[in-house]
């Protein structure tokens, strides 16, 4: 993932543990924004939370709130909490969930927990959540997740524990961080003690701000209409545009007014819903639904499949644990199957990045073809320097090893498409071979 930059905006997050805040010089010391904790699990309600999210607003900071997740709870319970206590304050930053111990949970309970949490969230408010997470808890989630952006905390030991590291370290589920957390030993004027200290990406900052929206009565965060601003209208009005409605004038600039109302009414009259022009759930939940299917890849920009059949397929053992993907350009992982599982392959994509495999596709770096021995019989000289002569031409180096005893026969060991490549020659030749043995190691 990418390194920090002196461009970056800096945002800090706060809890209780923080006391008192002078929001006025937090403002003068260069942060622009702060997540602020307001739930935790189906019953802790910060008691600060209200009294910062007016200190921040009134100091000109951009505000989000964070909920610290317990795996155990049902996700739809906790997001219910945390909606119910956000009530009609209004946020300039994505709604975040904040998961960092599995609570006895395995990994796969810990990922399905988090996407049931974030994707309900996203249909209940339109607001895309962002994921706060440890580096070495990353490890828990699969590229599902890659869907939402991701906050990750790390930091360095000994007398870089200020300064953290330059980046938090590689991912094989996100390419880039939203927000990195440095520092857990920061200091910011108007904050006494340490503080958490993060960088937010300038690209993804530039992506949601709207500015900070003053404070006073607003909908519940599962309805849009005239008069409303910040980050739910500026992701709602991104996404009517993605979805082929204009805003010539104003774009996504947060604020819903007579040109959202007409693209809103649009959408509705276009989708079989009532065309008031307000946006609430189940407008909210079409253009979810229309969004989900413009992202998913199309056939023709999907990578060509060979098909093996039941008669060419061939084994494979996975190296790690590797993951089951849906789509042949390694996109949407199902799930992950254990190391050293084996289980056959049915075809490959173009340059043999991914196999298929029964359910989807997985990476061919991550499994190892299984040898399989071939034993021949009838072979004549003539046969011998063909046989030869073929496994020249395609690069196979493995041995052919000929029993001139007898019947004549030879034997060879292959794996995978050397494999396949060897039983096609066999039967266009039509000649005899033995049902191949599998050597597991």
């Amino acid at each position: 993932m990418q390194k920090r930059s002196p461009k970056n905006v800096k945002v800090i997050d706060v809890s209780h543990h923080n006391g008192k805040i002078n929001w006025t010089k937090v403002a003068m010391d260069g942060v622009k924004g702060v997540y602020i904790k307001l739930t935790e699990g189906t019953s802790f309600l910060s008691k600060t939370a209200y009294s910062n999210y007016l200190g921040a607003k009134n100091a000109g900071l951009r505000v989000g709130f964070y909920h610290y997740a317990h795996a155990n709870n049902d996700p739809i319970e906790e997001v219910n909490f945390f909606l119910k206590k956000l009530g009609n304050m209004k946020v300039d930053l994505p709604h975040c969930l904040d998961l960092e111990e599995n609570k006895g949970k395995s990994k796969s309970q810990v990922n399905a927990f988090a996407l049931k949490w974030m994707d309900y969230l996203q249909k209940k408010t339109g607001i895309t959540p962002i994921l706060y997470t440890g580096y070495s808890f990353m490890n828990n989630f699969t590229s599902a997740m890659a869907k939402y952006p991701l906050w990750v905390a790390r930091y360095a030991g000994g007398s870089k524990r200020v300064q953290g590291f330059d980046a938090p370290g590689s991912s094989t589920i996100w390419k880039t961080w939203a927000m990195f957390q440095y520092t857990d030993s920061g200091k910011v004027k108007g904050i006494s003690g340490n503080v958490d200290i993060n960088e937010m990406d300038l690209n993804f900052f530039k992506s949601i701000d709207s500015g900070v929206v003053v404070v006073g009565d607003a909908n519940p965060p599962s309805s849009y209409r005239k008069g409303d601003s910040g980050l739910g209208v500026k992701e709602l009005q991104q996404k009517i545009m993605k979805l082929g409605y204009t805003l010539p004038k104003y774009g996504d600039d947060g604020s819903f007014g007579d040109e959202m109302v007409s693209a809103v009414k649009a959408f509705q009259k276009a989708n079989g819903l009532i065309d008031d022009g307000i946006v609430g759930e189940k407008t909210l939940a079409k253009i979810d639904d229309l969004i989900k299917a413009l992202n998913k890849p199309k056939e023709e920009d999907l990578p060509k499949v060979t098909s093996l059949g039941d008669k060419y397929s061939f084994q494979v053992k996975t190296k790690v644990a590797a993951g089951v993907y849906k789509y042949s350009n390694l996109a949407e992982k199902q799930k992950v199957i254990a190391a050293n599982t084996i289980f056959s392959v049915y075809g490959y994509t173009e340059g043999t990045k991914a196999w298929a495999v029964p359910g989807g596709f997985v990476m061919a770096n991550q499994v190892e073809p299984l040898p399989v021995t071939l034993t021949t019989g009838g072979l004549s000289k003539e046969m011998e320097a063909e046989f030869r002569t073929f496994l020249k031409g395609e690069g196979i180096d493995s041995e052919l090893n000929v029993h001139a005893k007898g019947n004549p026969s030879a034997e060879i060991t292959v794996s995978g498409l050397q494999l396949v490549k060897v039983l096609q020659f066999l039967d266009a030749k039509r000649w005899y071979y033995k049902n191949s043995k599998v050597l597991l190691n």
